[in-house]
């Protein structure tokens, strides 16, 4: 039996988690399968259960991985508080942006299996906090006053899930761009602390 290199190893896990994640935003958790995952990855059921005991654990690696919610935060070239919360403001009113609607919500795990992870293990549950904490981190960053800066970030996070879900659930219907317009406003006042 060949034995493969930890390079090989890597980019497999890889190849898996990047399928696994596109899978899972667009049908659901249960609406793949584990042959489904490895047809999309190009491996076989026993390299994916080299990497992962079960569709559960990929899962919840899925939803522990890297979010582009937070890495657009944390490229934030800002050096300023103002610069810096005004930047948080724009990253977060693009990803509100009923015009991105579609991208964020096939991109976003955070967005996209928020309903699915709700129903999942605690191990899943956990590695949808830790990104929920990231997030307000990173909203935190360049924010003024520190009593209020989490309570901000934490409002300003359930407006961008929040008003991206209602926005993508409304379809055509002009209600849902009219929300998503609303939580823009709002989280940036929110992040600025204007107004």
């Amino acid at each position: 039996m060949a034995r493969y290199s930890p390079e090989h190893k890597g980019r497999s896990r890889q190849r898996l988690l990047t399928a696994a994640a596109g899978l899972f935003r667009q049908h659901g958790y249960a609406g793949i399968g584990i042959n489904d995952l490895c047809a999309a990855a190009g491996l076989t059921r026993g390299a994916f259960y080299g990497h992962f005991g079960s569709k559960a654990a990929l899962f919840a690696a899925v939803i522990g991985g890297a979010h582009d919610f937070v890495r657009r935060l944390r490229n934030r070239p800002g050096a300023t508080t103002r610069e810096l919360s005004q930047q948080a403001a724009g990253v977060a009113c693009d990803y509100l942006a009923p015009k991105n609607r579609k991208a964020v919500i096939s991109g976003c795990s955070l967005a996209a299996l928020a309903i699915d992870t709700s129903r999942a293990d605690a191990g899943s549950q956990q590695a949808y906090a830790r990104a929920v904490r990231a997030v307000i981190d990173e909203m935190r960053r360049g924010q003024h006053g520190p009593s209020t800066d989490i309570q901000s970030a934490r409002a300003a996070i359930a407006l961008c899930v929040g008003g991206l879900l209602i926005n993508n659930a409304c379809g055509a219907d002009p209600e849902g761009k009219k929300v998503a317009k609303a939580a823009q406003r709002e989280v940036t006042r929110l992040l600025t602390h204007a107004g």
